[in-house]
């Protein structure tokens, strides 16, 4: 018997390192399964990203548009999805769970060929989810996520590989390029090179500067409209951040980040330790610290920058500081990493998967507006009708579960880019949401063909001088009276 078992812990103590990659990838590629097995649904872009691959038309035909707004600012994207589209024929629906779980697996593997010991990326994730608490935005299956992953590929490839320079140039061109096309935002991936050259690392700032140019380029060429690329993805950021003077009127993501808990003060009581004890040069020099600093300091004024750099850094960071620890058991303790990698994979399992607040679980019982609910004959808009409603959550449900349906949304996706009037007729509604008056210009606009959409208590018969019919749940549905 003990012969027995001396074999397998030799066999274990021999292989350990395979053991090791595999625990990391089967988390990984777990946890988005497991939290979408609980029925999770992404309440924003994704759903009218998979929408608007299966229905296949500009977003002229879909929304209300002021003249010279980029048709498509995430076409490739859309291109790609399309076609994923085309040749498995997923609705919708499969394009989500598609998006959701890849995006989040690419997201998370993407700096793990420049670790030698993986288990620390799992640590620092962890440390993050118990420190500032789970990261929610990882799962929204928006390409977001893509120069994410490419941001967290380029940090660790020139801090960690010792592969040439020419190839290192050429491999950051290619993921410059990918991230700029399936996503836009070309001038974000600039803070990579920014990094560096804070840093005062020269040589990779100057290397990475000409990669994320020529990468941007490269974007630009492949739409085969270059210059609309590259100058549109700037207008459509002025018209995204328009209504930034004016409370309420930005999507959560551009609001300010509350930047508080104990990830803050990690970072900035770390930086304070290293001044003291006179070893900041190796901090300052670090430009994976500098750019979750940057990041974390840009987020107090958009969160954006925290939650899309300044995390993912510093989770990167923390992985490179447990990394030598968690390496020396390799040779001296190997049976003890492998227990410690298989706690860590499934601490951050349970962590990411548990269903707190209902996070996973909102959209269960949510009600869609479709043709097959009772009695709504007469009640969905007509071919040539326009969807008004107070927030762009109407727009993202119903274009999901209706993406050939023959009419438009005034409240689309980014309310910026809907025409100047109603645009300030949607901000005196998020200024002053509870005032009914505020939707009277768009109530003395409507047609019998348009309709209105909100999520409330009962509006009441006759407010707005509409008619109501209740779709379910807390879904209500206006129209003028039918004589």
């Amino acid at each position: 018997m003990r012969d027995f078992i001396d074999k397998i812990t030799g066999t274990l103590i021999r292989r350990v390192d395979l053991i090791v990659w595999v625990l990391v990838l089967q988390a990984i590629v777990l946890i988005p399964f497991l939290i979408l097995a609980q029925g999770y649904l992404p309440g924003d872009d994704c759903l009218r990203h998979a929408a608007k691959a299966v229905d296949g038309r500009p977003w002229g035909e879909i929304l209300v548009l002021r003249p010279g707004i980029l048709d498509d600012p995430h076409a490739a994207w859309h291109f790609l999805l399309r076609g994923v589209h085309l040749v498995t024929g997923w609705g919708p629906e499969g394009l989500v769970t598609l998006t959701v779980a890849g995006l989040f697996v690419l997201m998370f593997i993407a700096p793990l060929p420049w670790l030698s010991a993986p288990e620390a990326w799992i640590a620092g994730w962890l440390f993050l989810w118990l420190g500032w608490g789970p990261q929610v935005r990882l799962m929204l299956g928006r390409p977001f996520l893509v120069p994410v992953a490419a941001m967290l590929a380029l940090m660790a490839l020139w801090t960690r590989s010792a592969r040439g320079t020419q190839f290192r140039l050429v491999l950051s061109i290619l993921l410059f390029g990918v991230a700029a096309l399936l996503h836009g935002s070309w001038y974000l991936l600039v803070m990579v090179p920014a990094s560096f050259l804070l840093a005062r690392r020269w040589p990779e700032g100057r290397a990475l500067l000409l990669a994320w140019a020529a990468g941007s380029v490269l974007a630009a060429l492949a739409t085969g409209h270059p210059g609309q690329f590259l100058w549109g993805q700037l207008i459509h950021m002025g018209h995204t951040m328009s209504g930034a003077m004016e409370p309420g009127t930005l999507v959560g993501e551009l609001n300010p980040s509350p930047a508080v808990g104990p990830i803050s003060l990690t970072l900035v009581g770390i930086l304070f330790y290293r001044l003291w004890e006179g070893t900041e040069e190796r901090l300052v020099r670090d430009p994976v610290f500098l750019l979750a600093i940057v990041g974390w300091l840009l987020g107090l004024r958009v969160s954006r920058f925290w939650l899309d750099w300044g995390y993912p850094c510093t989770a990167l960071w923390l992985a490179f500081q447990f990394e030598p620890v968690l390496a020396r058991l390799r040779a001296r303790a190997p049976l003890l990493r492998l227990g410690l990698t298989a706690g860590l994979c499934l601490a951050a399992v349970f962590a990411i998967t548990a269903n707190l607040a209902n996070r996973w679980t909102g959209f269960r019982n949510k009600v869609f507006l479709t043709a097959d609910h009772p009695g709504m004959a007469g009640w969905l808009p007509e071919p040539g009708g326009i969807i008004y409603s107070r927030g762009m959550e109407a727009f993202f449900e119903t274009y999901f579960k209706n993406p050939h349906a023959p009419w438009r949304y005034m409240v689309g996706f980014e309310p910026s880019m809907m025409p100047v009037e109603d645009f300030a007729i949607y901000r005196r509604i998020l200024l002053d949401p509870r005032d009914p008056a505020t939707m009277k210009p768009w109530i003395a606009k409507m047609r019998p063909q348009d309709r209105l959409l909100t999520r409330s208590g009962e509006p009441g018969a006759g407010q707005f001088g509409l008619e109501w019919h209740l779709v379910g749940g807390d879904l209500w549905i206006g129209r003028l009276p039918r004589k």
